[in-house]
Order: C-alpha cells, then sequence, then structure tokens
C-alpha cells in the first residue's frame, strides 16, 4: 500500500466532510489556541489505521504532531490511551471525525480476522472482494493487519471460475473442456457447488490448482475433502459461504488450505474509539 494510493482516498474523505471548512471551529476556536488529544481504545481491538492517520493530519496541518504509544497491529484492552496528536485545535478538529472513521472500521477488521484466525489450526483466513468501493485497499491492508491473508484484489488477478460463469458456459463439463485452451503457466481456481460437480472435476485431466467448496453441509464438506485427498491430493482447497464468527471453528479440524469470508469486510463491525481533547494552551 503506497502513500499516494492513501492519500488520494484521504483527499476524498476530507472533501465530504470539510467542502467548506469547519463552519464551528472557525467561529469559536482562535487560531493561537493550540492543544493536546488522545485516542482512546472503548474496547479491546487490534490498531489499524495508523499510517492513515499520520498522512490525514499532515494534510490538514503539516505542523501536527502525532505519537503513537503502541505499533500499528498491536493488541490492546479496553480504556487504552494508543496515541497522542498535537497542534492547532482547530485543525485537531478539523481531522478528528475522518480520523476515527477510517480507525475504527479499519482495526474493526483487524480485530476481527485476529479474532478468527486464532480459532484455526490448518486454514489460512482470506478475504473476497466482497468491500466498500473506493476503500478495496485499505480494507485488504486491514485483513493483513489481524493476521489474515489477500484473496483477488481485483478481477485481473487470477482465474477464478465461479458458478456464473459455469452457467454461461452450459455446464462444468464445458467449461473444463475449455479451460484446456489456458496457457499451462495459469493458475487455476474452480468452483463446485456439489459432491457430483467435485467429481466430474476429479475425473478431467483438466489442470486446476484449487477447488473452492462453496456452501457445502457439513458433513458433504468432509466428505468432498476426502475424496479430494484421495484422489487429487495435490489439489488446494478453499472453503466459503455463511463463514462467520459463530460458525467458524466447526471448521477448524479440516484438512483445507483456505477458509474466505466476505464477512470480513463487507459487514464488520466498527470498534468505538474515541478522540479526546486532553489540554490547550495559547502560544
Amino acid at each position: 500500500m503506497e502513500n499516494w494510493q492513501i492519500k488520494e482516498i484521504i483527499l476524498k474523505a476530507l472533501e465530504e466532510d470539510l467542502p467548506f471548512g469547519d463552519k464551528t471551529s472557525e467561529i469559536l476556536i482562535p487560531s493561537n489556541l493550540w492543544g493536546k488529544a488522545y485516542f482512546l481504545a472503548k474496547s479491546s481491538l487490534v490498531i489499524c489505521g495508523e499510517p492513515v492517520v499520520d498522512i490525514l493530519f499532515k494534510e490538514i496541518d503539516p505542523n501536527i504532531k502525532i505519537d503513537w504509544l503502541y505499533p500499528e497491529g498491536s493488541l490492546i484492552e479496553s480504556f487504552t490511551k494508543f496515541g497522542y496528536v498535537q497542534g492547532p485545535v482547530k485543525n485537531l478538529l478539523k481531522g478528528e471525525r475522518v480520523a476515527l472513521n477510517f480507525l475504527q472500521h479499519l482495526s474493526g477488521i483487524a480485530t476481527t480476522v485476529r479474532k478468527w484466525s486464532k480459532k484455526l489450526k490448518k486454514a489460512t483466513l482470506i478475504d473476497t472482494r466482497k468491500t466498500l468501493p473506493g476503500l478495496k485497499i485499505l480494507q485488504k491492508y486491514a485483513v493483513r493487519v489481524g493476521g489474515g491473508k489477500n484473496h483477488r484484489f481485483s478481477l485481473s488477478d487470477g482465474i477464478l471460475i465461479k458458478d456464473n460463469h459455469i452457467k454461461a458456459l452450459g455446464g462444468l463439463k464445458e467449461t473444463l473442456e475449455k479451460l484446456k485452451d489456458l496457457p499451462h503457466y495459469l493458475k487455476v481456481e474452480i468452483e463446485v457447488k456439489s459432491l457430483s460437480e467435485l467429481q466430474l472435476l476429479l475425473e478431467s485431466d483438466t489442470k486446476v490448482d484449487t477447488v473452492l467448496l462453496d456452501n457445502f453441509p457439513l458433513e458433504e464438506l468432509k466428505e468432498a475433502i476426502n475424496l479430494i485427498k484421495s484422489k487429487k491430493p495435490s489439489l488446494e482447497i478453499e472453503i466459503s459461504g455463511g463463514i462467520n464468527e459463530n460458525t467458524i471453528e466447526q471448521y477448524t479440524e479440516l484438512e483445507i488450505n483456505y477458509i474466505s469470508s466476505g464477512a470480513l469486510t463487507h459487514s464488520v463491525k466498527a470498534v468505538d474509539i474515541s478522540f479526546k481533547i486532553e489540554e490547550a494552551w495559547e502560544i
């Protein structure tokens, strides 16, 4: 994640929140009033978003200084102060809400990923492309901070054949035939939704690197994994569909490579963080 990419997102956020400045602070807060504020975690969380906040406040005022008390990715307890920001009060307040929006959302993702990952013993937790438009790069960054891995960033990043591709081509058999025309060096992942589709895939001599077992009931999933291990043990296995914090534990012992979940990014709950002025003085 490059600084220019973060800056582009920040500028859009500031344009939304400060289209004509901060009327309240500009009227009430004198320019010579400086202050020191802190970020306070209101719950246990994994910190994510410090580089974003650094760039954000530098865009508002290069004189603002930030001192992070814990590094990015740290797990901290409730009611922990984890960073101080110092500078002109009116400029601190200009960045308050945008900074909190980024920190709360990204820390929410990182915290969720960390929590889920700790429950896994064999598989790697990965994200999907189910992200918020414009925030994909930050959300996928937060997944990595939390300890997960990224799946494709875009449709340009790899071949993943899903149900709509298969339907459009007339079925799995026709799709597998079509795949034989691909260059040998391209990695291929294909989604199957039933044991019969999986059986067809395993009987084919078409090169496939990863199979995505989507929305399989648990017992069928176990049967599918046993079939793969007995017929094509080199085939990597990804599972997805309805996986959340309440269901992930039932997959911890399975012999699989990846667990993917859109819930890590599209519906994760933001954590609670406050921004409080600790002291202010005239200069």
